[in-house]
């Protein structure tokens, strides 16, 4: 398609360390999108080099969670619509189609817009495993939604009905199984202070039972074993991943039970 003129949409992305695919993802908007916005928490590799060939405006802001961070870069950005991209996301040329589409004539017809997105995972797009083409919620009108105010698994609410593209949105997430280790490890601890914060309590009887049935319902009725090798390590490590964030859980409950023991009481003899 065309471009006659970039469209009025701000691209949103917050980084740390994001010099893996942040060129690709920039790239995918660059030629459309009339600007992008970058909130950064403190890259020490090449992401902010990359960021500045986009003539990216770039914002340094500490982290304080996914959805907190998200929702500062979006204030940040100069038009209503916002276009919210993780750096390890690519926008498809078919979506990006649609998206100039939506600013051809009229002002869209919904508050937000979901995308369907596919996941690699090991080199491959996992087309069963219950992540083909789900939808997320990352295009909108900011003055009609906002992210939760959550550490990790944020997610976009609107006041408003949300349009469906068809376009693909497709998430280079894990570069390797050593970066989906980093993730998790990152995750489940935010998740496991997100509960604590909300005096949610660990139920250590069922971490089995927990792990068996996601274990169960990615790689069979979810059809993971469809997705071969990768589709089985994808279902293995999603189950254990709600094993690992009970189990921090459970570590701050502990911890903040024990009695505070004095350190002169401590170190006595008596």
């Amino acid at each position: 398609m065309k471009i006659p003129a970039k469209i009025p949409v701000s691209v949103v992305v917050i980084t740390l360390n994001a010099e893996r695919t942040l060129k690709q993802a920039l790239a995918s908007v660059a030629d459309w999108a009339d600007e992008i916005v970058i909130v950064d928490s403190g890259s020490t590799d090449a992401t902010l080099h990359i960021a500045r060939k986009f003539d990216s405006r770039v914002i340094y802001r500490k982290f304080n969670g996914f959805g907190a961070q998200k929702q500062y870069a979006v204030g940040q950005a100069k038009h209503d619509w916002v276009l919210v991209l993780d750096a390890d996301e690519i926008v498809s040329e078919p979506l990006a189609n649609e998206i100039i589409a939506l600013f051809a004539g009229n002002p869209p017809a919904f508050a937000g817009y979901s995308l369907p997105r596919n996941l690699i995972f090991l080199g491959r797009v996992l087309r069963y495993s219950g992540q083909n083409r789900q939808p997320v919620l990352r295009l909108f009108n900011r003055r009609e939604g906002s992210f939760t105010p959550v550490s990790v698994h944020e997610s976009v609410r609107v006041n408003g009905e949300i349009g469906q593209l068809s376009g693909v949105l497709i998430h280079y997430s894990y570069g390797s199984l050593h970066d989906y280790v980093l993730k998790m490890n990152q995750y489940t601890t935010l998740s496991a202070e997100e509960m604590a914060s909300r005096h949610k309590k660990a139920n250590i009887p069922l971490q089995g039972l927990r792990f068996l049935f996601t274990f169960l319902k990615i790689y069979f009725f979810k059809g993971g074993l469809l997705d071969g090798y990768p589709g089985f390590i994808w279902a293995l490590l999603s189950a254990v991943y709600p094993v690992i964030k009970y189990s921090k859980l459970q570590e701050i409950q502990d911890t903040e039970e024990k009695p505070k023991i004095s350190p002169i009481l401590a170190y006595s003899n008596n």
